[in-house]
C-alpha cells in the first residue's frame, strides 16, 4: 500500500499542499479533482521526492523519508508528469525504450502495445507527428515501460477529446486489473463506468475527500 500522512509542500512562503493524507492499495484508484494551481501536481511530485515536503510517506509498511525520483522509480512508484515531456524528434519506440532505460526494467513493450494498440503502427514515427491523444497514450505507455506498482498520472486527460480520453481511462482500468494502484489528477469528467475507490477535491492546497464512486463535472 502507498500511504501519505499529513504531506505538506511549501515554495517559500506559499503553502502549495497543506497536510494531505491519502492511501492507495494495489489495484486501487484515487482521483484528485481541482483547478490549475490547486496543489495536485505538487502533491504527486512530493510522493516521488521531486520536491521537498514535510509529513510521512509509507510504502509497503516502510517509511520513505529521504526519497528521490530515482529511488521511488526503483520501488515501483512512477510519475507521468503533466505536459507529456516527450522527445519530439525520437520515434515512438525510442520514447518508450527511454522508459525502460531509466528504470532498468525490460520486456514491457508488448504490455504497452496491448494497452494502446493504436501505437503499434506508429512505433517508427517521430513523436512530433502524433496527435494529441496519441502523444498522451505514448506518455502513459512510457510510464508503463517502467513496470509500475503505483502509477501517478498528472492531468492525463487535459486537452483531449472524448475518444482519446476514453482510451486513457480504459488504460487505467486495464492496469488496475493487473494490480497497479493509480492516482490521477485533473479537472474533468470521470466516466460513469470507472469505479473510483476514492475521489478528492483539492482547493488551495487543501485535500478533501468526496463521496466514493462520484462522477466529477468540469
Amino acid at each position: 500500500m502507498l500511504e501519505l500522512e499529513d504531506i505538506s509542500v511549501r515554495y517559500g512562503s506559499v503553502h502549495a499542499v497543506n497536510q494531505a493524507s491519502i492511501s492507495v492499495e494495489p489495484g486501487g484508484l484515487a482521483v484528485l479533482d481541482g483547478h490549475h494551481g490547486a496543489g495536485k501536481s505538487s502533491l504527486l511530485k512530493a510522493i516521488v521526492g521531486a520536491v521537498q515536503s514535510d509529513g510521512k510517506l509509507i510504502l509497503d509498511g516502510v517509511i520513505e523519508d529521504r526519497r528521490t525520483p530515482a529511488m521511488m522509480l526503483r520501488r515501483g512508484v512512477v510519475l507521468v508528469p503533466e505536459g507529456r515531456h516527450l522527445f519530439a524528434s525520437l520515434t515512438t519506440r525510442e520514447n518508450l525504450e527511454f522508459g525502460s532505460a531509466v528504470s532498468g526494467v525490460a520486456g514491457q513493450l508488448d504490455r504497452v502495445m496491448a494497452l494502446f494498440p493504436e501505437l503499434v503502427s506508429l512505433l517508427d514515427s517521430p513523436a512530433y507527428s502524433l496527435s494529441g491523444g496519441q502523444t498522451q497514450m505514448l506518455a502513459f505507455g512510457r510510464g508503463v515501460m517502467a513496470s509500475p506498482r503505483y502509477l501517478l498520472l498528472d492531468e492525463p486527460i487535459l486537452g483531449l477529446s472524448s475518444g482519446p480520453s476514453e482510451r486513457v481511462w480504459e488504460g487505467i482500468a486495464s492496469l488496475r486489473r493487473e494490480g497497479v494502484g493509480v492516482i490521477v489528477t485533473g479537472h474533468h469528467n470521470v466516466p460513469g463506468h470507472i469505479n473510483s475507490d476514492q475521489i478528492f477535491s483539492m482547493v488551495n492546497g487543501q485535500l478533501k475527500r468526496e463521496r466514493n464512486n462520484k462522477t466529477l463535472h468540469s
